[in-house]
């Protein structure tokens, strides 16, 4: 579509809810790309918790590939839905 310019005669309140629906409109878009939920990473407490294990079996679940983990500084963290991903799995 070309960028064509058009004059329209219209009253004000026409033009004032035109601009308000071609706002509203690029706002609602705009939310939906900017403010997507971020991945919940979860702790190994947390982690173990979900999965009804010890500290020792999810080390060596991670040790052995079967769960991946993610390590931000000297920390491990797990993926929500990686977790849930590996559940479908057999472990």
């Amino acid at each position: 579509m070309k960028n064509e310019i058009k004059i329209v005669q219209c009253t004000e309140t026409e033009l004032k809810n035109l601009i308000n629906e071609s706002v509203n409109q690029a706002l609602s878009i705009s939310k939906e790309s900017t403010f997507q939920q971020p991945e919940k990473l979860l702790t190994r407490q947390e982690t173990c918790e979900i999965l009804s294990i010890n500290k020792t079996t999810l080390w060596r679940w991670t040790k052995e590939g079967k769960i991946p983990s993610h390590n931000i500084g000297n920390r491990v963290y797990y993926k929500l839905s990686e977790i849930q991903g590996s559940l479908t799995k057999s472990l």
